[in-house]
């Protein structure tokens, strides 16, 4: 993959794809197999992106939702294969700049168990009545992600 065309995103090493509504099963199978939520990937509210690396080989995939001046970041997934090399905080690092891009200034997130992950990526955790309404409504916040999954927080660009 190149940045030669316009929908090519770079990230470092690696570049993102953004995926069409009919082109998400792969990432769909990736999110299942890791025990992530994947049944609304086709909701048209989800921006869906594919990684590569400069080797052509994936890398992972991600999921963002913009609300507003509100993002949700939507479940992240490494190959096992690419794990432990700062593909995640990359992958995290191009999605805020890309929400920032698009006007948000705040990225949420909800996980039930990577919350040590995503505060050494800057994020903190909010009680969910201190969450914009708009980001309450996500399917993920009111139903794909349990009541106990922590709600996450931090401003798009560090």
């Amino acid at each position: 993959m190149t940045a030669a065309r316009d929908d090519v995103l770079l990230l470092g090493a690696a570049a993102a794809t953004p995926l069409a509504a009919g082109e998400r099963a792969a990432m769909g199978e990736a999110l299942r197999f890791a025990g992530l939520p994947a049944s609304d990937l086709d909701d048209a509210s989800v921006r869906a992106f594919a990684f590569a690396g400069r080797d052509g080989a994936l890398v992972g995939y991600v999921g963002l939702e913009i609300h507003g001046d509100e993002a949700l970041v939507r479940s992240i997934v490494v190959e096992p294969s690419r794990r432990r090399q700062g593909a995640g905080r990359a992958i995290v690092e191009r999605l805020l700049g890309e929400a920032a891009a698009l006007g948000a200034v705040r990225a949420y997130l909800l996980t039930t168990n990577a919350r040590a992950y995503f505060e050494r990526l800057g994020f903190a955790t909010v009680a969910r009545a201190d969450a914009p309404p708009a980001i309450l409504a996500t399917r993920q916040a009111v139903g794909l992600c349990p009541a106990s999954a922590a709600l996450m927080v931090r401003p798009t660009r560090s």
